[in-house]
């Protein structure tokens, strides 16, 4: 059954580029589906030459404005070299009204705007003109999908542009299923709740909101008195995230700050973290068992709290198989700054791809609950009442985005917790001297384990050792030699819970992206098409806060070459 909307814009230029901007005049690929509607609505609108549309049009246009569009896209390239223009401003004036008095050589180049413009290119596919596409799912809405299309065709094969008027195009609609869809060539964007773009959409009454910045436009001279158009306003479109399919995704996330009664931050000692982690977990589990969400797609409220929110498993599986989905409690060490103290002041909540829902629900009712010890570990104390105090999204947080941002580069804050304890092997030094050392060959394969159980696909580079590539975290070493004792061993790092005590750990540096020849370990380094989203956590200590990786600024350097 054809039950979407198949709206295909094709650029016509030899070498098609796209010179529409986004918000914040920041250049714009794919264009926006408001964008579409207002090219679709000006075709409406010409066609009718002056006269109202007709009430079948108009509802027609109405439903469009309803659906948030999937977009098949050709591949775009920003250009490296763009171009200026120079616009004249409002100072302007003083000088046609020199030039009106004594006809005087003032120049206007004094009084011009310069703007640079930098468009996408666009790639085409062998001989074909490159062309944009954008589903609308039908399915679900009370339209007579043939009646639509017949309404609407004569408007998308009137629109002329899209973006600025030498983006010149040709457009056509059509019916297709969803095999037909999957079908369609070029990059795949979606509506997500995750990290993307952001691109301008339609919401209700969008089409009056363009319909009265028009009528403004026609009455901007009224008189003698000039009055310019308003753009339109944030009430007149939602911003949706749309994900690049091809794309490494994110997974859902939640941050809170700690704070105490009179929302001052609450500190807590890096290397006991894990506390952190069994609080706010002690926590969840209390909340849903008493509120669970109401849907729990087939699972009994006993078996979901105790498998999803708990982590606790009955079965004795393999360390080494996949992991059942579950939320993972992530205390932040603070990083950033050299001299920044590392003590946690923050902590994520990560669930599973595909479960926002619960999340969300989860984080709702974390939000502005006080923390309270285990009562398994009654001697944990918080150094004052600490509540969770949810950040928003949009705040400017830069120890959040250290762990949350896109990376080609990535490095652990707290270490690695390996699914099995690895035994050290004897080596002989040049000089004779035989030393213990851990098995390289079996530490490699046992992180590659945890990078697949973590999810992560991508052609990767790592290094591995015993300390963190960020200042001031502690190193992977459970203990050292007591200095006035050689036969005792004191404890020096992160607290671990019992399960993983016995377990190796180690820092490790990656980078995604692969070697020129597979087989060369020092041939040319090409990294990844895309870089990789946080948050990553990796080992059997993910759960809690260790194998916690944050990303590399691009302007330092691994020692992976």
């Amino acid at each position: 059954m054809r039950t979407n909307l198949c709206i295909s814009i094709r650029f016509i230029h030899p070498e098609p580029r796209f010179h529409g901007r986004g918000d914040g005049e920041q250049p714009e690929w794919p264009p926006s589906p408001m964008r579409v509607l207002q090219a679709l609505l000006n075709a409406a609108c010409s066609r009718a030459r002056g006269k109202p549309l007709a009430p079948e049009l108009r509802n027609s246009l109405h439903v469009l404005e309803l659906i948030r569009p999937s977009i098949v896209a050709p591949r775009a390239t920003l250009s490296d070299v763009g171009f200026k223009t120079y616009v004249p401003h409002n100072h302007a004036d003083l000088v046609a009204a020199k030039w009106y008095r004594d006809n005087s050589s003032a120049s206007i180049a004094e009084h011009r705007t310069e703007k640079n413009y930098r468009p996408y290119r666009i790639e085409t596919i062998g001989n074909d003109l490159p062309t944009l596409h954008y589903l609308y799912p039908l399915k679900d809405l009370q339209v007579n999908p043939n009646s639509l299309l017949e309404t609407i065709l004569p408007s998308v094969r009137s629109i002329y542009s899209l973006g600025w008027g030498i983006d010149q195009v040709i457009a056509d609609a059509t019916l297709i299923d969803q095999q037909s869809a999957s079908q369609l060539l070029g990059q795949r964007f979606i509506p997500t709740t995750r990290g993307g773009i952001r691109l301008r959409a339609p919401r209700q009454d969008s089409i009056k909101a363009l319909e009265r910045r028009y009528e403004r436009f026609l009455a901007r001279l009224q008189g003698n008195q000039w009055t310019s158009p308003p753009p339109l306003t944030a009430t007149a479109f939602d911003v949706v995230t749309y994900s690049d399919t091809e794309r490494p995704q994110s997974r859902p996330y939640a941050i809170f700050k700690l704070v105490d009664e009179n929302e001052d931050t609450v500190s807590y000692p890096q290397a006991k973290l894990i506390h952190i982690a069994g609080m706010v977990k002690h926590l969840a589990i209390e909340l849903m068992k008493k509120y669970p969400p109401r849907d729990l797609r087939g699972n009994s409220h006993e078996q979901w709290v105790k498998q999803y929110v708990a982590g606790h498993f009955t079965d004795n599986r393999d360390p080494d198989a996949p992991p059942h989905p579950r939320f993972s409690y992530v205390p932040l060490p603070s990083i950033g700054h050299r001299h920044t103290n590392p003590a946690v002041r923050r902590v994520m909540i990560i669930a599973p791809m595909g479960d926002e829902d619960w999340l969300e629900y989860l984080a709702q009712r974390l939000n502005g609950e006080i923390l309270r010890p285990d009562p398994k570990y009654p001697d944990v104390r918080l150094p004052h009442p600490t509540l969770l105090q949810r950040i928003p999204s949009r705040k400017k947080d830069g120890v959040r985005d250290a762990y949350i941002r896109e990376s080609y580069e990535w490095a652990s804050v707290t270490p690695i917790i390996l699914n099995r304890h690895v035994d050290k092997i004897k080596k002989t030094l040049p000089d004779g001297k035989v030393i213990e050392v851990l098995d390289r060959i079996e530490i490699t394969e046992q992180i590659r384990i945890s990078l697949a159980q973590s999810g992560i696909e991508q052609p990767c580079e790592f290094e591995w050792g015993a300390f963190s590539y960020f200042p001031k975290m502690l190193s992977a070493h459970k203990y050292q030699r007591d200095s006035n004792d050689p036969s005792k061993r004191v404890e020096i790092g992160y607290l671990r819970p019992d399960h993983l005590v016995g377990r190796t750990a180690v820092h490790i540096n990656i980078r995604f992206g692969r070697r020129e020849n597979p087989n060369d370990p020092n041939s040319r380094w090409i990294p990844a098409d895309y870089p990789v989203p946080g948050p990553i956590t990796i080992g059997a200590g993910r759960h809690c806060g260790l194998g916690l990786l944050a990303r590399v600024d691009p302007s330092s350097k691994l020692s992976m070459e």
